[in-house]
């Protein structure tokens, strides 16, 4: 486990190499100003930032056969890289982790309606840090943390300790815009380099352990055949939600038909699904910023937690 996180670490910090920031999400939602997500569609989906380490991670072969130049037409994930086979739906053995039950791809039925294709899943994930979330199914997510004190978390909704969400566009790290994303990676395309980890490498999270059958956007979005490893509307989790936060259907008491969880159990409750988990006793592996992997208790408080997810608050961490 903390072998391939290591491995992870070490590609990111060879791309940062070459491009002086992480491996970052290709992927537009917003354009403008004024702004707007008219021309989003499911069309700016292009490639995770999991794409974009495979050369780094030994999968170069593979990385070279991926078609980045009509994307209008064909997009990255989508592009065919054996017979009947796209690139979501290739499983990368350094991104699955050997303790996870279900497998290494998924087949569900759309929320919405509708069947999805098999999909390669991943077991790890970049961090978008503290963030405005918010729930498609209305989870509180103050209902489940503590309440951090009048220095963090101005809206006392449990989410964004550090203000970086204002107005809509930077809701979900649905932004370029560094200045309004609390992690190392956002949603859209942007990440961060060394130089804009000013809390310090060591005590910022690049990455963590994630479950694809446990959220939305990673197991159960189908986006005209996307979602999977490789597609970037599916790898925007954060450490929002307290580590572990149960949202697996069919696990720990949740219902197997995710329209009947509670809110804040249901795969489609961004603020708590779209949060770090594993399938380990009592918490979960990190990747820092630093290349060092820790295993982070599922009891860590809570403001700690937050303060390893954002590269940017100026406050110190403390024992963790």
């Amino acid at each position: 486990m903390c072998i391939l996180l290591k491995q992870l670490g070490l590609g990111h910090h060879n791309y940062h190499d070459n491009y002086g920031r992480f491996a970052q999400n290709i992927n537009l939602i917003w354009t403008g100003p004024p702004w707007t997500t008219a021309n989003r569609g499911w069309g700016g989906s292009q490639a995770s930032h999991l794409v974009n380490l495979l050369p780094y991670i030994d999968q170069g072969p593979l990385f070279n056969r991926i078609d980045f130049s009509n994307s209008a037409v064909v997009k990255p994930w989508a592009t065919p890289v054996g017979p009947n086979k796209i690139l979501n739906q290739v499983v990368i053995p350094g991104f699955q982790c050997p303790s996870e039950s279900r497998g290494t791809t998924l087949a569900t039925t759309w929320q919405f309606g509708g069947a999805n294709p098999v999909r390669a899943m991943t077991s790890y994930a970049g961090s978008t840090g503290s963030t405005l979330m918010q729930s498609l199914t209305g989870c509180n997510m103050s209902t489940l943390v503590s309440n951090p004190g009048p220095l963090f978390d101005p809206d006392r909704d449990g989410e964004d300790y550090f203000s970086r969400a204002t107005i809509g566009q930077y809701t979900r790290t649905d932004t370029p815009n560094p200045n309004n994303i609390s992690g190392v990676m956002a949603r859209s395309s942007w990440s961060a380099g060394l130089k804009d980890i000013t809390d310090g490498s060591s005590n910022t999270i690049c990455m963590g352990e994630v479950r694809g059958w446990c959220s939305d956007a990673l197991g159960y979005w189908t986006q005209g055949g996307g979602g999977g490893w490789a597609d970037s509307e599916s790898l925007w989790f954060s450490t929002t939600a307290p580590i572990n936060f149960p949202t697996c259907p069919g696990e720990r008491g949740i219902p197997s038909d995710a329209a009947a969880a509670a809110p804040c159990n249901n795969v489609s409750s961004w603020n708590t699904a779209m949060g770090f988990k594993s399938q380990h006793t009592g918490g979960a592996h990190f990747l820092l910023c630093d290349g060092s992997v820790r295993f982070l208790s599922d009891n860590i408080d809570h403001l700690t937690y937050q303060k390893l997810g954002d590269r940017a608050d100026g406050y110190p961490v403390g024992e963790f």
